[in-house]
């Protein structure tokens, strides 16, 4: 059964390539348009480049193992999948065949397809992660909503998350048959993306300071729950502020367990700043991990009920 494993596999590696390689290319044709327009038709570039998003990572997947990508499959197929060397030659793999080449199956959904990226790349995690958040709201709003009040800014983080996964998996030889090579349009957008992120820190932090200096009050502080957020003094106007993340454990052999919040955005709703990645945090004198290890045994709690 190896081979016509094998031959499954490529076959949805050709189809999910082709595909991705489709809507990125049609996504970031209308993404430079809108760019230059004074009238930009944001939400079906959104659209393309988020399906496009969501192919490339579903192309990476089955590389790894076409199990991964499918949900409610027979027994016997996730047998197959999981161990194709120890079925015999006598199983009737094509009473199957049509239902996986037609993906009759389900496959996963985008946030479960983006938990499996942040498993093999997951030094790509805190970078990345607020542009995958933001994807995941979105995704499903440009593409069936009617009227969705996008901005060109969101456009532009699509375009850039489309962009870093692309050579993200490009790199990992993920696209066999379909890549996509970068345009000198693209290639000028990545590094006015980097440059343009110093005066947009600039501005945000002056907008803060502007208004921090009309607040009346005292240094307020913010209450929060859950393992994605942490509090942090803001830099501009003291008062506590939100930070966006994730908390993970932190431990090498023989060593005491910590645990450590990454964070990858951070809000203020005294002074209004907003830093959206690690980056523009890094640029307003942030620091990008915290010491959470005063949280231990709670978060052991939270994961594994019962044990504590």
């Amino acid at each position: 059964m190896k081979k016509y494993f094998e031959s499954i596999k490529e076959y949805l590696l050709y189809e999910l390539a082709k595909n991705a390689k489709g809507y990125l290319k049609s996504g970031l044709g209308m993404f430079h348009e809108e760019r230059k327009s004074s009238y930009a038709s944001i939400q079906p570039a959104i659209g393309n480049l988020g399906i496009a998003v969501e192919l490339m990572l579903k192309t990476f997947i089955v590389n790894k193992n076409p199990l991964l990508l499918f949900r409610g499959l027979p027994v016997e197929l996730r047998a197959l999948f999981s161990s194709p060397n120890g079925i015999p030659k006598s199983f009737n793999w094509r009473q199957y065949d049509i239902d996986i080449r037609s993906f009759a199956f389900k496959t996963i959904e985008l946030d479960e397809a983006i938990s499996i990226f942040y498993v093999y790349f997951p030094k790509h995690k805190q970078i990345l992660q607020p542009y995958f958040r933001f994807l995941s709201r979105t995704r499903n709003l440009s593409v069936h909503a009617s009227l969705p009040s996008f901005q060109k800014y969101d456009l532009e983080k699509i375009a850039y998350l489309s962009l870093r996964v692309l050579e993200i998996l490009e790199d990992a030889k993920t696209f066999k048959y379909y890549g996509y090579l970068l345009t000198k349009k693209n290639k000028e957008f990545i590094k006015s993306f980097d440059a343009e992120r110093i005066e947009r820190v600039r501005k945000k932090v002056e907008r803060a300071k502007e208004k921090s200096k009309k607040l009346e009050h005292g240094i307020a502080m913010t209450a929060i729950d859950g393992w994605e957020l942490f509090t942090t003094d803001c830099p501009i106007c003291n008062s506590e502020g939100v930070l966006s993340g994730c908390t993970e454990i932190s431990a090498e052999m023989d060593e005491t367990p910590g645990l450590d919040f990454f964070a990858d955005s951070f809000e203020c709703s005294e002074c209004g700043l907003t830093l959206d990645d690690v980056k523009e945090l890094e640029l307003a004198g942030m620091d990008i991990v915290y010491d959470r290890s005063f949280d231990l045994e709670d978060w052991c709690r939270d994961l594994e009920p019962g044990y504590y």
